[in-house]
């Protein structure tokens, strides 16, 4: 195993970034080898500690553990692990990322700056899901925010500086409350005679019976609460997401790839590291009103994306209806539902990322997202036609595809969840199924009036897809599809961290 590998994981794209500033702008077919190069050399470590990584085994796996800053009463440690919550997480980023960096090829502007920026917000990324120390935790989170608005204040559409800023100030405000958080937890552990910035050391503090005098409930009730309006706001959440559909449809099409396919599940990875590991009892007091705004997640962005014109702000809404089975997954505090919802991440990350590049294919071609002004699309560019079809059924969840083992695996768990943690489950369970039924019903048609349906004359005689385009097409269709047939490539990875997250509270 390479040494320090995960530290060369996260900061081989931010040399990528080094080396493409120092290249002339003019130079762009230069950049973009560069940019691709560096995108899948990451790709292709991720791989290695994938395959490295041991599945019989709980806890963390290829830890880095280095004194940053001391300061006498407290150590800013770098400090690196994956386990199995991460792992799947790290691999998608790498995977995503990879494919929106190729799918940038449209990029013809600024392309030195684009690519920039494109790696900076792949370390940062990247940095989340290993990061063990609070404080690196949040420069990496906070990382991220900065490339994303550039890239969708310069490269988007229209509206795109109204839609940058407003990503910006509502995800600023949800990093505000996790670092008020982050000074919480670690100042109540300081009352307890140890100062940690560690999220498995707090989890055991927070968790000894001898501390409960210091650290007392209602302070446990509040941190929890504000930990999760925090990253309710990234993941995200009602009636946190309205920055979610602007940002989708002014972005670039690279940028709504990880936006939908990486940058949520950040959001979903703080709550499940942060909230469930730290404050697992807290999580299971408010499991039903997690569960209740996953209801209300699912059945509220299906209503708004069967109303939707736009095919791309149909499957932004799309996305905040798929990401309450995560939460409805994460909150039946059972073994099935864990899994369902870490599958649901994995899965929704390359169907969206799937979508959003055939959205903004047929748009490059079309000039128009205006549902009702396409139709036809399978008569005279059937690939990409019939890409798009069958991104949209592993959304709707046909079974042989990703999506059907995700919201299996979290409706189950849900059913199964104990009255003890959600008294209403089975109610619960009842109405969100009504969101496969919405879900069905917006997507089919919108598949109806764009693949099938009149043709419209203006689109007679579109280009299909071109080679470069075969490529992030079939890796995110093949990866969807094999998920779906053989579910224990990832179920092997996951099993023992899901035990350890539901076993916190016996279940």
């Amino acid at each position: 195993m390479i040494p320090n590998i995960l530290s060369l994981l996260v900061f081989l794209p931010l040399l990528g970034a080094l080396i493409i500033l120092t290249i002339p702008g003019e130079h762009k077919n230069v950049i973009r080898s560069v940019a691709g190069i560096t995108s899948f050399v990451t790709l292709i470590l991720s791989i290695i500690v994938w395959n490295s990584f041991n599945r019989g085994v709980s806890g963390l796996q290829f830890a880095e553990n280095y004194t940053w800053i001391d300061l006498g009463f407290v150590s800013f440690n770098y400090e690196l692990g994956v386990d199995g919550l991460s792992m799947p997480l790290l691999v998608l980023t790498t995977i995503v990322t990879f494919l929106a960096v190729v799918a940038s090829v449209t990029i013809t502007e600024r392309v030195k700056e684009y690519f920039v920026w494109m790696l900076i917000l792949f370390t940062g990324m990247l940095g989340v899901f290993v990061a063990l120390d609070m404080f690196l935790f949040f420069l990496f989170f906070e990382l991220t925010l900065i490339p994303m608005f550039f890239i969708i204040g310069i490269w988007g559409g229209k509206e795109r500086e109204y839609a940058a800023f407003k990503f910006l100030l509502y995800t600023g405000l949800g990093s505000a409350l996790m670092l008020i958080a982050f000074f919480a937890m670690f100042y109540q552990g300081l009352l307890t005679g140890e100062a940690s910035l560690n999220f498995l050391r707090l989890a055991e503090i927070y968790s000894d019976p001898a501390n409960a005098n210091i650290i007392s409930n209602a302070f446990r009730a509040g941190l929890f609460l504000t930990l999760f309006i925090a990253f309710a706001v990234k993941l995200p959440i009602f009636p946190f997401h309205t920055w979610l559909p602007d940002a989708h449809v002014q972005a670039p099409t690279a940028a709504s790839m990880i936006l939908a396919g990486v940058l949520l599940k950040m959001g979903a990875y703080g709550l499940l590291r942060i909230g469930f590991g730290i404050l697992p009892d807290q999580a299971a007091n408010f499991a039903s009103l997690i569960a209740i705004l996953g209801v209300v997640n699912i059945i509220y962005g299906a209503l708004l994306a069967l109303v939707q014109k736009d095919l791309k702000k149909l499957v932004a809404y799309s996305s905040i209806s798929h990401m309450g089975i995560v939460l409805l997954g994460a909150a039946s505090f059972t073994t099935a539902g864990m899994q369902g919802a870490i599958f649901q991440l994995v899965s929704h990350g390359f169907i969206a990322a799937l979508l959003f590049f055939m959205v903004g294919a047929i748009y490059e071609r079309t000039h128009t997202r205006m549902i009702e002004e396409l139709g036809g699309l399978s008569k005279t560019i059937p690939i990409l036609a019939g890409f798009l079809l069958a991104a949209a059924m592993a959304s709707v969840g046909l079974p042989g595809m990703s999506g059907f083992v995700s919201e299996f695996l979290a409706f189950m768990g849900i059913f199964w969840a104990s009255p003890d943690v959600i008294p209403a489950a089975k109610t619960i369970a009842v109405i969100a199924a009504l969101g496969i039924i919405l879900t069905a019903a917006y997507l089919l048609w919108a598949m109806q009036r764009t693949t099938f349906g009149q043709l419209h004359q203006s689109h007679a005689h579109l280009e299909d897809a071109r080679p470069i385009e075969y490529v992030p097409m079939v890796c995110l269709l093949g990866l969807i599809i094999l998920i779906g047939v053989y579910p224990a490539i990832l179920g092997d990875v996951i099993n023992t961290t899901v035990i350890d997250i539901v076993s916190k509270i016996g279940g």
